[in-house]
């Protein structure tokens, strides 16, 4: 199968990039290669490639950074799925677009789940974007996928647990502050990645949430990894309240992957399960980094 890859270097995408290399033929350019906003540049790229399937990864994800009327913002988040949705129309392929938790206002009651078929309402400018960005895949897709996806961390990318690890590493002996108000699923992008192998196989055709199993707060993440790592940095609960910024969050982003287990083809682990297994592999450089870096 061939594959057009779009983000390829982010967090998402360099998983894809690695873990379908192996059965398939990945066309992975770089944004300087390919700019997804151009109209012009999609339809050449789709011309030229013909792929079967287009996996979109790309996005402006700094969620402080959308709130800003930024004009090229909204044209990576919304213009770019859009031309790459209607092209896929033109030359026959497949698109799989990645979306958010933040699509939803995360307003329901702890624990209870997003299911794919909840009405959104974004309480933010990357929400908004993350809604339009699904309109327009649905509405000029004629074969589409879109997963939604939240609280990423990998080996690719500045993530939480490189922030929380950058803190610690700074002033070991400063209490690390993380809210525990917010609840969602940590989820490593390599498991999403082998989800979206997954689902490759299949003639499937929809909205799919794909997370990792189980919940936890901001605060019980943190205090996982701190755990498993054997990081001795306090670490003290707080509250989105306490730090204010011009992106509002929602407060429950936990997602049930309803369809894909219904459909027998959730690949998802338990979310502790994940980050043990990624710590394990990555924990040591991901410290030394953090050390190099404060």
């Amino acid at each position: 199968m061939k594959i057009l890859l779009l983000g390829s270097s982010g967090l998402l995408g360099s998983d894809c990039r690695d873990v379908l290399k192996d059965e398939h033929q990945v066309i992975a350019p770089s944004s300087s290669e390919l700019d997804i906003i151009s109209w012009d540049a999609a339809i050449d790229s789709l011309h030229k490639i013909s792929p079967n399937v287009i996996i979109n990864c790309a996005a402006y994800t700094d969620v402080n950074g959308c709130e800003k009327d930024d004009y090229r913002i909204k044209k990576v988040n919304i213009e770019g799925p859009r031309n790459f949705a209607q092209g896929s129309a033109r030359y026959n392929s497949r698109m799989i677009h990645i979306s958010s938790d933040y699509v939803f206002s995360g307003q329901k009651g702890i624990p209870q789940p997003y299911f794919e078929d909840d009405p959104v309402e974004p309480v933010s400018a990357y929400g908004r974007c993350k809604v339009e960005s699904e309109v327009a895949v649905k509405e000029n897709a004629p074969s589409y996928i879109i997963i939604r996806t939240g609280w990423l961390y990998g080996k690719n990318g500045n993530d939480f647990i490189d922030a929380l690890l950058m803190k610690a590493m700074k002033s070991p002996r400063k209490t690390v502050k993380v809210v525990d108000d917010q609840v969602g699923s940590p989820t490593w992008s390599y498991r999403l990645a082998l989800q979206i192998k997954t689902l490759l196989k299949t003639d499937l055709k929809g909205t799919f949430h794909a997370t990792a199993e189980g919940y936890c707060s901001r605060y019980e993440f943190a205090q996982h990894v701190f755990e498993q790592l054997n990081i001795k940095t306090p670490i003290k609960p707080c509250k989105l309240s306490d730090f204010p910024q011009p992106a509002k969050r929602p407060h429950n982003c936990i997602l049930e992957n309803r369809l894909l287990k219904n459909l027998g083809y959730n690949v998802m682990a338990d979310w502790k399960e994940d980050v043990n297994e990624y710590l394990e592999k990555y924990g040591k450089d991901l410290i030394k980094e953090a050390k190099a870096k404060k």
